[in-house]
């Protein structure tokens, strides 16, 4: 009897090993989406990162989609290159890009942060920068009825910047101003991050 009581965690691990390759499958999907809208747009950029920003266990991968691209200047509503770039990463439904289904033992979570620069009001800015994470959230539903069970959308205003933008001062020269003008675009952006969390065993 002790002997059988010993199986039952090898069993359970196979059956995880089981999953992780068929995510692992599921991301290298994502993976070739990612690089085909990387070509077509090569403003989007994409990250490997270890661990997720406290919503999981794993950070597979985080897409960074420049706001200037997404949204006109100060609107929340996409403009279409920005409805044309959500609809390649997510629109094609036999890409399992949105398939959330990881059989028990693990789960996927979308991630939608919404980023601003430090120009302007900060409390107006985290408006924005939700409104605007909405708005790809919206984008994204249209693929997949899932999505509003495995999404969470944050605001982070200016907090998070992508570029530290350098201190204003009079006398700037062109080549500088055209520095702080470059560090505000990178910072304006919405970040897209693919969580991977583990489902914690039953209590025996």
């Amino acid at each position: 009897m002790r002997r059988a009581r010993k199986a039952a965690p090898r069993k359970r691990s196979a059956l995880w090993a089981i999953i992780y390759i068929d995510l692992m499958t599921q991301i290298m999907v994502f993976f070739v989406i990612l690089w085909a809208v990387e070509k077509h747009q090569e403003a989007v950029e994409v990250e490997t990162l270890g661990q997720g920003m406290g919503l999981g266990n794993q950070t597979v991968r985080m897409v960074n989609l420049p706001g200037d691209v997404l949204f006109a200047s100060g609107q929340t509503q996409l403009s279409d290159d920005g409805r044309r770039a959500v609809d390649e990463l997510f629109g094609d439904a036999a890409s399992g890009v949105l398939a959330f289904d990881q059989g028990g033992l693990a789960q996927r979570r979308l991630a939608i942060h919404g980023h601003t620069d430090e120009v302007g009001d900060k409390n107006e800015n985290f408006q924005l920068g939700y409104q605007r994470a909405w708005a790809v959230y919206q984008a994204i539903k249209r693929h997949s009825g899932e999505v509003a069970d495995h999404v969470v959308i944050c605001t982070h205003a200016d907090n998070t910047p992508s570029r530290i933008v350098p201190p204003l001062a009079p006398g700037l020269t062109d080549e500088e101003k055209a520095v702080i003008r470059e560090a505000r675009a990178k910072n304006r952006r919405i970040t897209i991050e693919d969580v991977v969390v583990r489902t914690p065993p039953e209590a025996p």
